[in-house]
């Protein structure tokens, strides 16, 4: 075991109560291949504390494909408490404030600073968090902090700038949950039916969970198309809802039927592939694959659940 002996002062509980920081709910975005700016959701993970998942009504985006855009408000009502004695820097000093994030999963980490912090008694302060996350560089859990560090020292200072000096707030997202793995395509062919699923793999174990070789094709130009409600998302749309249930019913079906699917469930599958993405739905989820009968009702209840 190591231990770490600081010569100089950290953000602790007891200032952190003291500087009155709060919080803002992250807002996210991206471009569609239309160049069209697609709101998104930032949503707890239900029993996993501080955990969440970027949710995107419109089910397009995928991290592989597309830049995530993150937006942030933070404030500290009282910022003159992090100076003196009872602070962690000197009057004379500048502390920075900065938006750090990092990835095990994708052996990624960059810092974005956001603010500056300069004594001032009567000082209150608000700061905008907006950070571009280019695509492809982050998977798995990626880790979000609001962080401190000393931008200038004080005159009788020994610490050396550029030093983290506090936490201010930790967040963990997912940059592969359910959002970027349905391989959703649009269509408009008046002649076609509503919907269908194209099943163009031959290796699941193997072969990418991507719209060339798996897909739910919606047809918005079938006459029944606005009842899709596409563009208010799917938490507003019953019908969308149960075709997404029915297409990937349909995808692991035909999975189950190419005689790999022990060696799925043991987790054996290439990153990225189609057994990559029904091994964590099955898992992360809890879909019952044991009978067809059963898989349709337990994606049921899962959406129903989650898309409340």
């Amino acid at each position: 075991m190591t231990t770490s002996i600081l010569f100089h002062n950290v953000l602790n509980e007891n200032i952190f109560n003291k500087i009155g920081f709060s919080s803002q709910p992250f807002y996210a975005s991206y471009l569609n291949e239309e160049f069209e700016e697609v709101q998104m959701t930032v949503e707890l993970i239900e029993g996993q504390e501080n955990t969440y998942e970027i949710v995107d009504p419109k089910v397009h985006w995928d991290p592989e494909k597309h830049d995530l855009n993150l937006h942030q408000d933070i404030e500290i009502q009282n910022p003159s408490f992090l100076f003196e004695e009872d602070g962690i820097v000197e009057t004379d000093a500048k502390l920075g404030v900065a938006f750090r994030w990092f990835s095990k999963d994708s052996a990624q980490r960059r810092v974005t600073p956001i603010g500056v912090i300069t004594y001032d008694k009567y000082s209150h302060l608000e700061l905008e968090i907006n950070v571009n996350i280019p695509k492809g560089i982050f998977r798995g859990r990626v880790t979000f902090e609001v962080i401190f560090y000393l931008l200038e020292a004080g005159e009788y200072s020994h610490v050396v700038p550029g030093t983290v000096l506090g936490t201010l707030e930790s967040t963990q997202l997912l940059f592969d949950g359910e959002s970027s793995l349905f391989p959703i395509v649009e269509v408009k062919d008046p002649s076609k039916p509503l919907w269908w699923v194209t099943c163009d793999f031959d290796d699941p174990l193997y072969d990418q969970f991507s719209e060339e070789n798996v897909s739910i094709v919606l047809n918005t130009g079938h006459k029944l198309s606005r009842n899709l409600k596409i563009e208010k998302g799917i938490s507003s749309s019953p019908l969308l809802v149960e075709i997404i249930a029915s297409g990937l019913q349909i995808i692991i079906d035909k999975v189950k039927g190419m005689g790999e699917w022990e060696q799925l469930l043991n987790g054996e599958s290439e990153q990225g592939s189609i057994g990559e993405a029904i091994f964590y739905f099955v898992n992360t989820f809890g879909w019952d694959t044991t009978s067809p009968e059963k898989l349709a009702k337990s994606i049921r209840e899962d959406f129903d659940k989650r898309l409340k």
